[in-house]
């Protein structure tokens, strides 16, 4: 955050400069005025009261332009700052290692890019430009008032300070109910929410009497909360107002009993100074929160911006295609200290087909993301060829490995996109030649569009976004295929598509398969089975029939 606004950082001088002088005019616009009416008192000569009239015409002018010029460069350093704070964001996430991904919910990522972002270019347009301009606004006020005259101005002060503790006290007040008040309607969204989606649930065991009695006890607390809020604000405006009547009285008691050598336009400008005091005093007490919100949501920010680790997928050897010879040696791998499995052992030959089993929760994917090197392991070796995968580099193996999880991942963009990503020397007359091969016709001939159909998780079956994982898969064309529960969630005809598409890819490159259907892994070539632990390999192909897939 520190080097965006450090790139920004005559953008924000010119501002602050503008500030000042809109600030200073502000205060020596009126002190013009001030001039005008004692030469008005004093029935000087008109020539010099139409100076004095030009340059407060000049000077009121020159507030307009200025702060055009202001709010201008105000709202360009903002939208300036949210883009590169959200690039640098996405750039940061995006080179982060899998495994720092864990450290927070997706819900957390959109929430920094978006709303907390938000927030800091709120901080920088529009909280801290007000809270600056509001405080330079009244300690101008107040150094000319004490340059004009000491004792009055101390009155002024006074009454300032006597209005900007209440209006604080108040406000503080007012901003607990209002959070409280925001507490109650999320419950009660909540609340809605669950009744809502539950609504068969509800009518099932006749709970709408107790859900009713629940939402109106969350709409009574808020009521109260909303009066409670009202009756306080009640009192800002008219103590403010009785305040402000002292200090007027105040004011012109000492002018007009106690030193009646003050000219109408000392008592004009005093009058006038004070008054505009209250505003500003105001705008800051109700910055204050949002300012506190801001900072929380830039800390936010900020605990994704400071991290350090970075996975740079080019070091290492680089490997254009590999055979697909692979072997764990001894490899264990643990979550926070504790082990998924211990000591596994094993190789799988190029061109095998291999089958992963094991209960839900065993590793069977993790083995999988260990072997891509999306995590580290805890102990032992990889080898892909030979050669060890921590000497790889990452693009590397990600090149020549291809994974296809049971819940296929497609763009909300044209079927042709999700096949090729962003391979562009791949043509359609390829594309079409694979779907033709695997069977998938029928698909391409429901989309109207063809290759330029927009495809989402929304318009098409599991069925069918499992079908484009796969032929995505096969055009890429890489050295070693990883199924994760390839026929999980379909029917059967498009399991056995499936499953011929398998066999095909087998012929050319090795396949490992996590599964739990017995259908999934005929005639692979061994097992692989993860059990409390330990890693187990059957060769035997009569043994498959008789293992026990649990889920």
């Amino acid at each position: 955050m520190i080097k965006i606004v450090s790139n920004n950082k005559k953008i924000i001088v010119l501002i602050i400069i503008l500030l000042i002088l809109i600030n200073i005019l502000n205060v020596v616009a009126p002190y013009i005025l001030k001039l005008i009416i004692d030469e008005f008192s004093r029935n000087i000569a008109t020539k010099r009261i139409l100076v004095l009239v030009s340059i407060y015409l000049s000077a009121r002018i020159g507030i307009i332009l200025i702060k055009a010029i202001k709010n201008k460069e105000t709202n360009f350093l903002s939208n300036k700052m949210l883009s590169e704070l959200r690039d640098t964001m996405l750039n940061k996430v995006l080179a982060m290692k899998l495994e720092t991904f864990n450290k927070f919910a997706s819900s957390d990522i959109y929430t920094r890019l978006t709303l907390d972002a938000e927030n800091v270019k709120s901080l920088f347009s529009n909280n801290i430009p007000v809270v600056l301009n509001d405080i330079l606004h009244i300690l101008l006020m107040i150094i000319v008032m004490l340059i004009i005259d000491i004792k009055l101005a101390i009155i002024g002060i006074t009454i300032i300070t006597a209005i900007a503790s209440y209006s604080y006290m108040l406000i503080s007040k007012l901003k607990k109910i209002d959070k409280v008040i925001l507490d109650k309607r999320d419950l009660e969204n909540r609340q809605y929410s669950e009744d809502y989606n539950k609504s068969k649930l509800t009518r099932f065991f006749s709970l709408e009497e107790k859900n009713i009695a629940k939402v109106n006890n969350l709409l009574d607390e808020e009521l109260k909360n909303r009066f409670k809020y009202t009756s306080l604000n009640s009192f800002l405006w008219p103590v403010g107002v009785l305040l402000e009547s002292v200090g007027i009285y105040a004011i012109l008691y000492y002018a007009l009993n106690i030193n009646i050598t003050y000219s109408l336009g000392t008592i004009y400008i005093l009058l006038y100074y004070i008054k505009q005091c209250f505003n500003p005093l105001k705008e800051i007490f109700n910055q204050i929160e949002e300012i506190q919100e801001a900072t929380v949501s830039l800390e936010r920010i900020n605990t994704i911006l400071k991290i350090k680790e970075k996975e740079d997928i080019y070091i290492g050897y680089v490997i254009e295609k590999f055979k697909g010879n692979i072997e764990f040696e001894d490899v264990s791998f643990a979550y926070n200290k504790k082990y998924i499995f211990k000591n596994a052992t094993f190789k799988i030959n190029q061109g095998e087909k291999v089958a992963i089993i094991g209960k839900t929760g065993s590793g069977k994917t993790t083995m999988t993301q260990a072997l891509m090197r999306l995590y580290p392991i805890k102990e032992g070796t990889i080898t892909i060829d030979g050669f060890d995968i921590e000497q790889i580099s990452i693009e590397s193996i990600r090149h020549n490995i291809s994974y296809i999880s049971q819940n296929a991942y497609v763009l909300n963009d044209t079927l042709r996109r999700n096949i090729i990503l962003d391979k562009t020397d791949i043509l359609d007359e390829q594309i079409l030649d694979i779907i033709n091969k695997i069977g998938a016709s029928p698909l391409l001939s429901r989309l109207e569009n063809g290759l330029d159909e927009v495809v989402n998780i929304n318009r098409l079956s599991q069925g069918e976004l499992q079908i484009i994982a796969f032929i995505r898969a096969i055009i890429h064309e890489a050295s070693i295929y990883i199924f994760d529960e390839p026929t999980s969630n379909i029917d059967l005809r498009t399991e056995k598509m499936i499953q011929n598409i398998i066999d095909k890819i087998s012929q050319t490159s090795t396949v490992l398969i996590i599964a739990h259907r017995l259908t999934t892994i005929k005639n692979v070539d061994k097992i692989i089975e993860i059990k409390d632990g330990s890693v187990n390999i059957i060769m035997n192909n009569q043994d498959k029939e008789v293992m026990s897939f649990t889920s």
